[in-house]
């Protein structure tokens, strides 16, 4: 599908986030969550637009942009636009609490 992730920061199991530039090619789409599972995030867009439909609801971010994500509703997204689209993604990490 083309896109790419870059973790922001070493990868340690306990981090209670973890943060990750996505970028997304122009016409690139995907499912950030399937109906049924949680999905909790934050996500900022550095470059371009990111479409995000979920539940009848559409919204395009544009550069600039933020969104907190927290549902248990399928949501996709896809790259807005013509352009690329580079997202800074922020999700909750596997820390285990003991």
């Amino acid at each position: 599908d083309g896109v790419k992730q870059v973790l922001l920061h070493a990868l340690n199991t306990d981090a209670r986030l973890v943060a990750r530039m996505v970028e997304y090619p122009q016409g690139a789409s995907g499912t950030m969550s399937e109906g049924g599972q949680p999905a909790c995030s934050m996500v900022y867009v550095l470059e371009g637009k990111q479409q995000m439909d979920s539940g009848g609801m559409h919204e395009v971010l544009e550069t600039g942009d933020c969104a907190y994500v927290d549902s248990d509703m399928a949501i996709a997204w896809g790259a807005g636009g013509t352009d690329r689209c580079r997202v800074l993604l922020v999700t909750p990490g596997n820390r285990h609490e003991g």
